[in-house]
């Protein structure tokens, strides 16, 4: 059985147990997936919060003690290119600065549709 727990407040706590200074990067990518696609739902499962949307990820994130793992579906990869023989679903952020916030704001934005 897969629990789940749906929600700001659901993801907001399960990203406030993540070590600092990687807390404030997870709760930084939350507002940032939640402003640029207020169509997907916050859920807490598995224990990683999600961001879903017709019953499917779109993206999650992932707190670690070293990094936060982002990541998408592959189904919904926005980092698909045509042509290219490799197609990354998850990359790992030690800090963000404005152009890491707005490549994430445009890949959240074109996986959402």
């Amino acid at each position: 059985m897969i629990f789940t727990k749906k929600g700001d407040a659901a993801v907001l706590a399960k990203l406030s147990a993540a070590p600092a200074p990687y807390r404030e990067i997870a709760e930084r990518l939350h507002a940032i997936i939640v402003e640029s696609a207020p169509s997907l739902e916050p859920i807490v499962r598995w224990g990683l919060p999600f961001y879903v949307q017709d019953g499917k990820d779109v993206c999650y994130i992932k707190p670690d003690k070293d990094f936060v793992a982002f990541g998408f579906g592959e189904v919904v990869n926005p980092a698909y290119e045509e042509g290219a023989h490799m197609h990354p679903v998850a990359w790992t952020i030690t800090s963000l600065d404005a152009a890491t916030e707005d490549k994430i704001r445009e890949l959240v934005k074109k996986a959402a549709g």
